[in-house]
């Protein structure tokens, strides 16, 4: 099929050459089309009815999320950095005045008393999240698409995604007419494309709409949207402003602020948009767009598209065998959960790559909670960037799935974090250095949230700047640690300004802070009475952060021949830092005393950071490993999405393939049901917290390459944790630390086969079959070893 295909584009490409007029197609409709890969497809055999059924488009700067629709397809437009609100003033006076008199409470063991002083002098000012200053992650606009068919009279409906090619499709028939939708937002060019199809003539009427605060009216033939979103206080915020025109070989009339397409068989809608955010000439930016890509037919542009985006996704093949094709991707989840569809893994692994590069690719801002892809005016959390798990989780995938430069919009959005973050440290804290809590937005927002319960944590901006220094772990790229070498350091210093020793331990604790967001009872009476706290010295999870940010501004800094005493100085500080310890009960201590948890079975298992992503509880250590366990045990295998996911990575890590498996079918367990939405996977494959956040589906395909390879201990481990329904498979193009690409075949869960490919000489150890062997690596050259 493969050369097929490729004689097929050679055709049409000379057929163009010779005649600048598309050609008029007559598909058969309920067949799939030939595809590089058929394995990477989600089906449909129906319209969407919820959103979490659309199917999510993008290219780092737009978004389109297509319906599907016969009589009127709804296409959902986005654009990254579509940010209502502004940057507000922080700043609270009575904080640092009172920081003091809250660690003195803390250290005393009054928790209760400092949380209130908290509560009371230590949030941002400005009302944090919960204010329209803060701002929110919007839709920019909605496409409708209308066109006369007899809804009754439709057959051989089929809509899809293909992941190898990123076009989303259409096809049904209905009245002998066959019609067709091709959908992308193109990897090269910036445009969305969607392309009308039909076997015959017909007509469409096209228009664009917003909600709120835009101005809609066609200009020169096209529909152009503008308008400005609300910024701080009761002034204008960013501008945005879109574009849409009608390209092809049909008449077109305007009737008011819609097209009106007739005598149409292959017609192209071409849409283009940006905002003030980031760029002070929108208009020119989006006409210079649309007239440059309206000189071309759609097919060139989807093979330029296709070429630019192949480049990134093509790197990476993962098989646990055969799809089952020829079932709805819906249906496949229930399939899953029930413990059939082995393969279905591979997919949602490779969605999750997918999803990184249409959200991350040439982006401004990088992916929030919802990516790039909202279809309300304000989102749930904002749509925002929360640094307590789900911007990190965001991330997970990026480096082990070798999509190493889309590192870029988080590296630039925490340089931004440490500028702003600066002023947070020296206001709160009267500390060196730059810190961010657990907001965090377009606009840099690095302060306590308004209500210290879940806000106080103080180490959100250390925890997403270790992502720069697991980049150069993975890449060895110098300059680029020595670009983000200040932002590390800055991250470091804030830590040893703010950190005290705690009397009753004399180990030296972040004060305060909480476990996000997790509580406790400070006595049986407050369990009683249902109080919770939540403000403490010392969380496990602030410790690992700390000691892993250190260590690695030290090995830094040793990279690159400079600051050695403050490397030392660094060294010296983590030793004094509280060590991971184990409970009565054998589990992992969450804070720095045995507390009762509210919440034994809460989302956030924040104080396993220390397994992963970071490397401090390994195999090395038995004991903790255990301590681990028993943890996950007692917190159970349910909750929201994203914390299905992160279990994932847990058991991954604790070798527990199975285990680990378990989760994954929690994750993939069908999130509509007849009782309404639950944690777990919408149809369209959008993880469910419930309502929709990406980090779930990031954090999932990251656990499932976790499960096939692993280098966070200096070994590069093959199938560490392999299920044991994954005993035949295949994986090429993952990426371990020491920028090595690793494939790996294996048989009735052995290896048979590995291949390495580094760029420069190395010798490395590799794991796989219960044994360790070391492997000498030429530059540039594969080496396969067999087993």
């Amino acid at each position: 099929m493969r050369h097929l295909r490729l004689i097929y584009m050679l055709c049409v490409a000379l057929l163009m050459a010779a005649c600048d007029e598309e050609r008029s197609t007559s598909h058969t409709a309920a067949e799939p089309s030939d595809k590089r890969n058929g394995d990477l497809i989600l089906w449909y055999d129906e319209p969407a009815e919820i959103w979490e059924e659309y199917l999510p488009l993008g290219n780092g700067r737009l978004g389109m999320m297509p319906e599907g629709g016969v009589r009127r397809d709804h296409i959902v437009l986005n654009e990254g950095t579509m940010w209502c609100g502004g940057r507000q003033k922080t700043s609270n006076r009575a904080a640092l005045a009172a920081l003091p008199k809250i660690r003195e409470r803390l250290l005393a063991g009054d928790n209760r008393a400092a949380e209130e002083l908290m509560r009371k002098h230590f949030t941002c000012s400005g009302g944090g999240s919960s204010s329209s200053d803060y701002g929110s992650y919007q839709i920019f606009a909605d496409m409708f698409i209308e066109t006369d068919v007899d809804t009754l009279a439709v057959r051989r409906y089929r809509r899809q995604l293909d992941l190898s090619t990123a076009v989303a499709t259409t096809k049904f028939d209905a009245n002998g007419v066959n019609y067709e939708r091709n959908y992308f937002t193109s990897m090269a060019d910036n445009v969305g494309v969607v392309q009308l199809l039909s076997s015959a003539p017909v007509s469409y009427r096209v228009w664009l709409a917003r909600e709120e605060r835009a101005e809609v009216k066609v200009v020169d033939g096209d529909i152009t949207i503008s308008g400005w979103l609300a910024g701080v206080g009761k002034q204008n915020g960013i501008g945005f402003y879109g574009r849409l025109r009608v390209v092809g070989d049909a008449d077109v009339v305007v009737e008011g602020n819609t097209l009106r397409i007739s005598n149409a068989r292959n017609v192209t809608l071409l849409f283009s948009a940006a905002t003030t955010y980031a760029d002070e000439d929108i208009r020119s930016t989006v006409d210079g767009a649309i007239y440059r890509c309206s000189k071309f037919t759609a097919q060139p542009l989807r093979e330029s598209h296709e070429e630019a985006y192949g480049e990134l996704f093509n790197r990476v093949e993962i098989d646990l065998g055969n799809q089952r094709l020829d079932i709805p991707t819906n249906e496949r989840l229930g399939r899953y959960a029930d413990g059939g569809d082995v393969a279905l893994a591979a997919l949602y692994a490779q969605y999750g790559r997918y999803l990184l590069i249409a959200s991350a690719h040439n982006a401004v801002l990088p992916p929030a909670l919802q990516g790039i892809w909202a279809n309300t005016t304000w989102c749930p959390w904002n749509g925002d960037m929360h640094l307590n798990i789900n911007q990190q989780m965001n991330h997970w995938p990026l480096e082990v799935g070798n999509l190493a430069e889309l590192i870029d919009p988080l590296t630039r959005y925490v340089e931004g974090l440490a500028e702003s973050g600066e002023q947070t440290a020296r206001d709160f804290y009267g500390a060196e250095g730059w810190c961010a809590h657990v907001l965090a937005n377009a606009w840099y927002f690095t302060a306590p949230s308004e209500d210290p319960s879940w806000g106080a944590t103080n180490t959100g901006g250390a925890w997403i700047a270790l992502h720069l220094w697991e980049h150069y772990l993975y890449t060895l790229d110098k300059e680029y640690l020595s670009r983000v070498y200040p932002t590390l350091r800055g991250a470091a210093d804030f830590l040893c300004s703010i950190l005290v020793e705690d009397p009753a331990s004399g180990y030296l604790v972040t004060a305060p802070t909480t476990s996000p967001e997790n509580g406790f009872y400070l006595s049986d009476e407050d369990a009683e009475a249902g109080i919770v706290t939540h403000v403490c010295v010392g969380s496990t999870m602030d410790n690992q952060i700390a000691r892993e940010l250190m260590l690695a501004v030290a090995d830094a800094a040793d990279i690159l021949s400079m600051d050695a005493a403050y490397a030392e100085r660094l060294r010296a500080t983590v030793k004094r830092l509280m060590p991971n310890r184990v409970s009565s009960d054998g589990r992992l201590m969450e804070w720095s005393e045995e507390y009762r948890e509210a919440e034994p079975e809460h989302r956030h298992v924040s104080h396993l950071f220390g397994l992963y992503p970071a490397a401090q509880i390994t195999r090395s250590e038995p004991e903790l490993m255990e301590a681990a366990r028993r943890t996950l045990e007692v917190r159970g295998d349910g909750g929201t999405g994203w914390s299905r996911a992160w279990k994932i990575c847990f058991w991954a890590r604790l070798g527990d393939g199975n285990r680990a498996q378990k989760l994954l079918r929690n994750l993939l367990e069908p999130a509509v049901t007849e009782w309404g939405h639950r944690g777990g996977t919408f149809p369209n494959l959008f993880c469910a917290h419930p309502p929709f956040q990406i980090d779930g589906n990031f954090g999932g395909a990251a656990g499932i390459m976790e499960m096939l390879l692993q280098s966070h201990d200096g070994t590069i481990a093959l199938l560490p944790a392999l299920p044991d329904s994954w005993a035949d498979g295949s994986f090429d193009g993952l990426m371990a630390r020491g920028n090595v690409e690793v494939s790996c075949r294996w048989e009735q869960g052995s290896v048979v086969e590995a291949t390495l490919l580094t760029k420069d000489d190395r010798t490395v150890t590799l794991s796989a079959n219960g044994e360790q062997r070391e492997v000498a690596l030429a530059a540039n050259e594969k080496q396969t070893i067999n087993f």
